[in-house]
């Protein structure tokens, strides 16, 4: 299977936790079976489209053993952070956010590598 680069783009629905991907977990029973996966961000491009006001953004990393706060950036009304990795993520790692508006874009540039089974 090819390496492939993928997107993950969302708005914030709320201003809890939100989930923004999970790695998939390996499954060779399943059909097709899931290969090892591994996914590395190579960007993280978030946008406040408000007219007025910051958005204070918090990013998370969950291996399992609960989230782990690896960015807190405030994003002032009308501009774009963008956080440049790489970030890497195994099988069952989670990448969520929490944003204090619903004003907030995210655009997650990941590198996705599967590997043969």
């Amino acid at each position: 299977m090819a390496d492939a680069f993928i997107r993950f783009v969302q708005t914030a629905p709320n201003t809890a936790v939100n989930t923004l991907f999970t790695v998939p977990v390996v499954d060779v029973a399943a059909t097709p079976p899931v290969p090892v996966t591994t996914f590395i961000v190579k960007t993280i491009i978030l946008h406040n489209s408000a007219g007025s006001g910051n958005v204070i953004v918090k990013l998370f990393h969950n291996a399992g053993s609960g989230d782990v706060e690896i960015n807190n950036i405030t994003v002032a009304h009308g501009t774009t952070q963008q956080l440049n990795g790489p970030y890497v993520y195994a099988a069952g790692d989670i990448l969520k956010f929490q944003a204090d508006a619903t004003t907030l874009s995210l655009d997650i540039s990941v590198l996705e590598i599967k590997n043969q089974l």
